[in-house]
């Protein structure tokens, strides 16, 4: 089979993956855990059989990348009452707020968008790991140190007004924006992947609203969406389900790929 032909089979195998994982988790009514192995676990490990070489750089990033906003971000989206991980599998906690689900959801969500982009959208290259990655690693060794300074001395400080809208505009509205004005050629790349994850993302939000893996208890949010009967905030439409692949490929190629 040609590489093209190849590729099309491939797209059209996880085009068919979400649809299964909803109708797996509705079927059986899965946890919070379960479905995010079968909407972000099953199509990673399909693709990391494809490409292989594009394994470990995308899992290095992925950590990376994942692990510190994770445990700030859902620390204070928890507190703040932004969202809720309404049942977790694991009695423990950390720090009494952030499921530990959550950990495994985004680092699979991130190391799919990378291995989905690497595999369909670009040549592959050797190095493990750029060299302006540093820069991101000093920059969140930063936030993270002033997160733990706030957390054990100035918690309420934390309790961020409008956080959805914050979060969303440094994690996707402002890297892209900045992407696509120095880095043009990038933007047909970064919608034709969105475009993926848009359903996928989107199916996943519908179902976890139904089984009720999560909720979003606060009212400081800029608006409400309601679709096919299910209500959620404006800023998880814009900012997770429309930009959060565009978001996260944006850092990706500006610290960790060849920005072409």
């Amino acid at each position: 089979m040609e590489k093209k032909e190849e590729r099309k089979l491939d797209l059209f195998i996880l085009l068919l993956m979400p649809l299964v994982s909803t109708i797996l988790s509705l079927s059986f009514k899965t946890n919070f855990l379960v479905s995010t192995l079968l909407f972000f676990g099953l199509p990673a490990a399909y693709l990391s059989y494809k490409n292989k070489d594009s394994v470990k750089k995308s899992a290095l990033f992925s950590l990376i990348f994942s692990l510190p906003l994770t445990l700030m971000i859902d620390y204070i989206g928890t507190d703040t009452k932004t969202w809720l991980i309404n049942f977790s599998v694991f009695d423990y906690r950390l720090f009494g707020k952030i499921a530990l689900e959550q950990f495994v959801w985004s680092f699979l969500s991130v190391y799919l968008i990378v291995i989905f982009y690497e595999y369909f959208f670009e040549k592959g290259k050797e190095k493990l790991i750029d060299k302006k990655m540093k820069y991101f690693v000093m920059g969140v060794s930063v936030v993270l140190l002033l997160f733990f300074i706030f957390l054990f001395t100035r918690p309420e400080l934390l309790k961020l007004p409008y956080f959805y809208l914050i979060v969303g505009c440094v994690l996707t509205v402002i890297p892209g924006l900045t992407t696509f004005s120095f880095f043009p050629k990038l933007f047909s790349k970064f919608v034709k992947a969105g475009s993926y994850f848009f359903v996928l993302f989107l199916l996943e939000e519908l179902v976890g609203i139904h089984l009720n893996h999560w909720s979003f208890p606060g009212n400081q949010f800029i608006g409400w969406v309601n679709l096919f009967g299910f209500q959620f905030p404006f800023e998880e439409l814009f900012f997770f389900i429309i930009l959060g692949a565009i978001g996260v490929l944006s850092y990706y190629e500006f610290f960790d790929d060849d920005r072409k």
